[in-house]
């Protein structure tokens, strides 16, 4: 005796399950079929048939920028911030240094500063230089 084929035997269980349920529905899906048989796939205007169309690679997403002052107008607006004998930190290499402003060039953005540690001027962009 031949073993059955348990896939076989369990998509024959399924049609005729299908089958059965769809019983009730068979003459208007052949109505349906009838009338989308013949009709042709309409398409767009403009759009390329199936056969000929390639996959265009998606676009990259738009990235939109900010707009932004320019840089002297920053430096400009942070040295309105100090004045002149005021107590300043400013960053220069790897060491933070304490210092007393000196003079400020608003048009370009500069501060001259002598560091408390060894009264060297220094010169920095306002933009480096807080208040302490």
């Amino acid at each position: 005796m031949p073993t059955p084929n348990l896939s076989t035997t369990i998509r024959s269980l399924v049609a005729d399950e299908v089958a059965a349920a769809l019983a009730p529905y068979t003459s208007l899906l052949e109505r349906m079929s009838s009338l989308f048989d013949n009709a042709p796939v309409r398409r767009g205007p403009g759009r390329p048939r199936k056969a000929t169309a390639k996959a265009a690679p998606p676009a990259a997403p738009v990235r939109l920028r900010r707009r932004r002052g320019s840089k002297a107008k920053a430096a400009a607006r942070a040295a309105k911030n100090l004045t002149v004998g005021q107590k300043v930190t400013f960053k220069m290499g790897r060491g933070a240094f304490e210092a007393k402003v000196v003079s400020i060039d608003a048009a370009k953005g500069t501060v001259e500063l002598e560091r408390a540690k060894d009264g060297k001027k220094v010169t920095r962009p306002a933009a480096k230089v807080t208040a302490a």
